[in-house]
């Protein structure tokens, strides 16, 4: 049985292999070991050299892109395993590699040999010397490396290939430290040069969008409005731009920040549809007071005096309501009315005004207790004054005034006891105006 999803030639894998190189590192050797049998090849230095296009080995591993190919071809030849020709793949239109499994039937002699015709490897002149296979740079080149701010590590990456392209020429040198000096030279400026490019080419752009896909499966899949994205597109873009970093995928960072957003924006309205807690800077909105003042008639001072009381009262009890105005109108017009009502008979302390006289009910009950109502009369300026400079506040004036005509009548008509020695009780106007504010007998 065949299933149809299987229509190409299987990539084998081996498990140990795997195992040991990685998952990657064995398909790709995999992948290059049957190239390798349909290439032309030629033996040099003892390995046997295989040159194939680099669109058969892109074909043969759609997955990947040229990154991931150079990526992966690097872990084989620093593992050891690969050995890859002066160019590395991606960089000219065919791949050079081979295996590094020297060839049986040859000993390394100084002789390069194609297929059918071999080549000769010239003699050194005098002062020269060829690169051996376990050539190193040694101290002296690392430090000049070092001066030139090139990781020692990069370095060391480089000596494989180095030594494979020259043993390949076949050529002498002096110095290979200094030769290799270069080359590493050369090599990091093109790494930092193709890093470069690569964020360069992945900053985030001020005209950047995602794109179509990305709107349509964020409107799709996860349900958020196309308004919504639209709003948060800029403030994606100014935030990504300020940082200065660069990615690899935009729109995968896109729907990550679209999908946290949403979610806040939905809880958001959530809380709002369940009501909100009352704060401390609560004000009711301008038409909640016009309402109130021009509508139901409430003075502005009285609306301002209710927002404190009201918030105090609110924030005491904790609970949440939508909307808070529709409760501040109604609280308002219940107390205006109240005040209104009571507006005669306040129970509220309140100060003495200055041209405050008693009502009526109070002559009356003078009347009843045969009090002189002209000498009640004469009492009204002396208390005022005394209650204005005293500054207090009482809930009830005439109350007040009772008290004190009842106490002054009975002081000034009060008989001594001549028995018992009980000297006569002064007339208030016996006594001065310094004597009668400093008494505050009657104000208790």
């Amino acid at each position: 049985m065949k299933s149809s999803l299987i229509p190409e030639k299987p990539i084998l894998v081996y498990p140990g292999l795997a195992a040991t190189l990685g998952l990657e590192e064995s398909v790709l050797l995999s992948v290059l070991t049957d190239l390798a049998s349909q290439a032309q090849t030629a033996q040099s230095n003892g390995f046997e050299w295989a040159t194939i296009s680099a669109d058969r080995l892109r074909a043969a591993v759609p997955f990947w892109q040229d990154q991931d190919l150079v990526r992966v071809c690097n872990s084989l030849h620093g593992k050891g395993v690969l050995l890859v020709g002066s160019a590395r793949f991606g960089e000219h239109g065919e791949f050079r590699f081979a295996f590094n499994e020297r060839l049986a039937s040859q000993h390394h002699t100084g002789h390069t040999q194609t297929r059918g015709q071999p080549q000769v490897q010239p003699r050194p002149q005098p002062g020269l010397q060829h690169i051996g296979p376990q050539w190193q740079p040694d101290h002296h080149t690392l430090a000049q490396l070092a001066q030139h701010n090139i990781p020692e590590s990069f370095a060391r990456q480089q000596v494989p290939e180095f030594i494979t392209y020259w043993r390949e020429r076949g050529e002498a040198q002096r110095s290979w430290g200094a030769k290799f000096l270069q080359h590493v030279i050369r090599q990091w400026r093109q790494y930092e040069a193709q890093l470069h490019r690569q964020q360069k080419a992945n900053e985030m752009l001020a005209s950047w969008r995602p794109s179509d896909e990305t709107i349509e499966t964020l409107e799709t899949n996860l349900g958020i409005k196309r308004e919504f994205l639209e709003d948060i597109i800029a403030e994606f873009v100014v935030f990504w731009r300020e940082r200065g970093e660069a990615a690899e995928n935009w729109d995968s960072k896109f729907i990550a920040h679209a999908t946290r957003e949403w979610r806040r924006f939905c809880e958001r309205q959530n809380q709002q549809d369940q009501g909100s807690l009352m704060h401390d800077n609560w004000r009711p909105s301008p038409d909640a007071m016009e309402m109130l003042t021009v509508h139901s008639g409430v003075r502005s001072e009285f609306c301002e005096d209710a927002i404190p009381e009201f918030v105090f009262y609110w924030k005491d009890v904790g609970d949440a309501h939508k909307n808070w105005n529709a409760k501040f109108v109604q609280h308002v017009r219940l107390q205006w009315k109240k005040f209104q009502s009571a507006l005669e008979h306040s129970t509220d302390p309140k100060p003495i005004p200055v041209d405050w006289q008693p009502s009526e009910d109070v002559y009356d009950v003078l009347r009843l207790a045969n009090i002189d109502l002209r000498f009640a009369h004469g009492l009204i300026p002396e208390f005022v004054i005394y209650w204005r400079d005293s500054n207090q506040l009482h809930t009830s004036w005439n109350t007040r005034f009772l008290q004190h005509a009842k106490r002054e009548w009975a002081r000034q008509h009060g008989q001594a006891n001549a028995s018992n020695g009980t000297p006569q009780q002064r007339s208030t106007r016996d006594i001065s105006l310094e004597e009668e504010l400093s008494d505050r007998s009657w104000a208790y």
